[in-house]
């Protein structure tokens, strides 16, 4: 019994240069790669505008070279990663009224958190330093049905 094209594990990464173009070209690379991989609509719009946050965060918050990834795996899930040189500078005490969100920034990880199954971060290999990542379920029959509950004790990157 062979694999349905749908359910083979799948990997791309695409390097991105460090420019306001890097997320629009990183939405096109994975709107490409979840047409080939026969994603549905909802699933690529999740991916779609979790790929967005996790490069713009990169693009905003950190230094060096960025380098998106996306995968498939057997049982369905889609993993967004994307890599950094990592901060560009600690973040001290709010500048704000407190809530860490202004009008224009601050609600990215928000929104991974609410379509992510579960997402971190964690150190990326050398020429990068920091890794951020989320874990898409999906609505494939296979993959069985999305679901929101994140185990507490699940703090580190998953393998497959």
């Amino acid at each position: 019994m062979t694999t349905s094209p749908a359910l083979q594990r799948s990997r791309t990464s695409l390097y991105l240069a460090r420019r306001p173009s890097a997320c629009p070209r990183a939405r096109h690379w994975a709107a490409a790669a979840l047409q080939q991989w026969e994603a549905t609509g909802q699933e690529r719009d999740d991916v779609l505008l979790v790929m967005s946050e996790l490069v713009t965060n990169a693009l905003i918050h950190a230094t060096g070279p960025i380098r998106a990834h996306l995968a498939r795996d057997t049982a369905g899930r889609i993993h967004v990663q994307v890599d950094d040189g990592g901060p560009t500078h600690h973040h001290g005490a709010d500048d704000g009224d407190g809530d860490g969100q202004d009008d224009e920034h601050g609600r990215g990880l928000g929104i991974v958190d609410h379509l992510a199954h579960h997402h971190g971060h964690s150190r990326a290999p050398y020429p990068y330093r920091s890794r951020a990542w989320a874990v898409l379920t999906t609505t494939h029959p296979a993959a069985g049905p999305r679901t929101t509950a994140v185990p507490a004790a699940r703090t580190l990157e998953p393998t497959a």
